[in-house]
C-alpha cells in the first residue's frame, strides 16, 4: 500500500523558505514511517494442513498433521488455519477431509476453507526403506507449486521426526546433516537413534594412574641401589599418559574399539620409564561398561646373574662364577635397558556427569622380562563435544536445497 501526497506550495518570500524546508522534511517522515508501518502489517499467504497418505505405512495420519502444524507454525512463513476452523467447514459442508489427496479434491477443499495454500503427501514403504514426501497445493493455481522427497530407514519411532526434516525440506530450511545421517544410514541410527537417550561414548582424554607390582620383583623395586634395587618407598609407581580411541564398529548398544595408550611413570622416583598399550576392546554405551586386551610394551633396566643366598651376582662383576648355580634373567639398577612386553587385561566403566565422562579402569599385566605381575587402575576425563545444528531463518523466499553430505539427497521440485 502507496500514500500519495500532492500539496501545491505558493511562492514564498526568501525569508520563509527555512520554514518551508522543515516543513516538507516533516511530512517526508512522515511518509517513510507510514510506509514502514504498512509494510509491517503485510497480511501472510494462508496454508492448511489436509491428511497424509499413509495407506502403504503404518503410522498415525492424525499425529503427522500435528507435527507439521507445530513446524510450520515455528517456522513461521505462513498462516495456519487452525484445525477446529477445519474441523468447522468439515461439519457444515458435510465432506470427509481424510483421503483427500487429488487435485480435484484440493481445489475443492482450498475454496471451501477460503485459503491459499494446502499442504498434503504421503508415507510409501519402499522395501526397508520408507518414502517421505510432502506437496504444496496452490489453491488459485490450481497446482502443486512445491514438493519435497526424501527416502529414510524404516524407523517406525521417528516418523515425526521425519515430517520434520520434509516440512524443513520443502520451505528451504537447513536441517542438521548429522540428524539425517542418522536417519538415512543404518550404522548411524544404530549407534544414536536406537538409544536416544544414550550418546556414544568417546574417551578421547588424559590418563593417571598407579601401577604396583607383585611378586620377585616388588622387593628388587623397595631393596638399595648397590645390590641392584631400585630404592623406591612402596612396590608402585604413578603414571601420567593420553588415550587416543578409535570406534570402528559401532552398533546398537555396543562399540568395537581401537585404543592406543602412551603412559610415562616413574617420575616420583626421578626416574621416566615410558610405555605403551595397544588394545581391542568392546564398550556398552547404554551402561559404560567396557574390556579391553592387546599388548604392553614398557621399558625396563635387567642384568642377568644368579642368586647367591640374599644377594644377586650380577654377570660381569667380581667374583662372578655361575657354576652349579641357575643363571636367570631379573630387574636390576645394574643392568641394561631393555623392553619388556606382556599382555593387558582391562575392564572399567565410564561415569557421566552432564557432559563430561570419567572412564575408570583396573588393568592386570603378564609378567614380561625380568617382571613380575603388574595390577593397577587409571582414571581419566573428557568433554563430550557435540555438532550444534545451525538453523537458518526461514525467508519469504526460499533456497535452493544443497544435496545431503551423507549421501541421501532430498528432492524439492519448484513449479513456477
Amino acid at each position: 500500500m502507496q500514500i500519495k501526497i500532492s500539496m501545491y506550495f505558493a511562492p514564498y518570500p526568501l525569508k520563509h523558505q527555512g520554514t518551508m524546508r522543515t516543513l516538507l522534511n516533516t511530512l517526508s517522515l512522515i511518509a517513510v514511517t507510514s510506509s514502514a508501518a504498512f509494510a509491517q502489517t503485510e497480511v501472510k499467504k494462508t496454508l492448511a494442513v489436509l491428511d497424509f497418505d499413509v495407506r502403504n505405512y503404518a503410522v498415525d495420519a492424525q499425529q503427522l498433521i500435528d507435527k507439521a502444524t507445530i513446524e510450520l507454525i515455528q517456522i513461521n512463513k505462513f498462516e495456519i488455519i487452525d484445525k477446529y476452523d477445519i474441523e468447522y467447514i468439515s461439519k457444515r459442508d458435510k465432506v470427509d477431509l481424510k483421503g483427500c489427496y487429488s487435485k480435484i479434491c484440493l481445489e475443492d477443499i482450498g475454496k471451501r476453507l477460503k485459503c491459499d495454500y494446502l499442504l498434503t503427501g504421503s508415507y510409501d514403504l519402499l522395501g526397508d526403506r520408507v518414502a517421505v514426501t510432502v506437496r504444496l497445493y496452490d489453491v488459485a493455481k490450481g497446482s502443486f507449486t512445491e514438493s519435497a522427497s526424501r527416502v529414510y530407514l524404516n524407523i517406525p519411532q521417528q516418523n515425526l521426526t521425519m515430517m520434520e526434516v520434509a516440512i524443513k525440506d520443502l520451505l528451504a530450511v537447513p536441517n542438521d546433516e548429522n540428524l539425517i545421517k542418522k536417519l538415512t544410514i543404518s550404522e548411524e541410527y544404530e549407534s544414536a537413534l536406537n538409544n536416544p537417550e544414550t550418546s556414544v561414548i568417546n574417551n578421547n582424554g588424559p590418563r593417571l594412574g598407579i601401577t604396583a607390582v607383585v611378586g620377585p620383583s616388588a622387593s628388587i623395586l623397595m631393596a638399595a641401589p648397590s645390590g641392584g634395587g631400585f630404592g623406591y618407598s612402596i612396590p608402585a609407581l604413578t603414571s601420567f599418559g593420553y588415550q587416543f580411541e578409535q570406534v570402528f564398529v559401532n552398533s546398537g548398544d555396543f562399540q568395537a574399539l581401537f585404543e592406543f595408550i602412551p603412559l610415562i611413570a616413574g617420575l616420583e622416583y626421578g626416574r621416566v620409564i615410558p610405555s605403551a598399550n595397544v588394545l581391542m576392546g568392546m564398550r556398552n554405551s547404554r551402561t559404560g561398561w567396557e574390556f579391553a586386551i592387546g599388548p604392553n610394551f614398557t621399558t625396563t633396566v635387567t642384568g642377568e646373574g644368579y642368586l647367591d643366598g640374599n644377594n644377586f651376582i650380577l654377570k660381569g662383576s667380581a667374583g662372578y662364577n655361575p657354576l652349579g648355580k641357575e643363571v636367570i634373567t631379573r630387574l636390576d639398577s645394574r643392568g641394561d635397558l631393555a623392553v619388556s612386553t606382556g599382555l593387558v587385561f582391562g575392564f572399567g566403566k565410564t561415569f557421566k556427569s552432564g557432559k563430561m565422562n570419567f572412564p575408570v579402569n583396573l588393568f592386570v599385566i603378564t609378567p614380561g622380562r625380568g617382571d613380575s605381575w603388574r595390577i593397577g587402575t587409571s582414571v581419566g576425563f573428557n568433554i563430550v563435544r557435540k555438532k550444534t545444528p545451525s538453523f537458518a531463518p526461514a525467508t519469504l523466499k526460499p533456497r535452493p536445497l544443497e544435496p545431503s553430505g551423507s549421501g541421501a539427497s532430498v528432492n524439492r521440485i519448484t513449479i513456477q
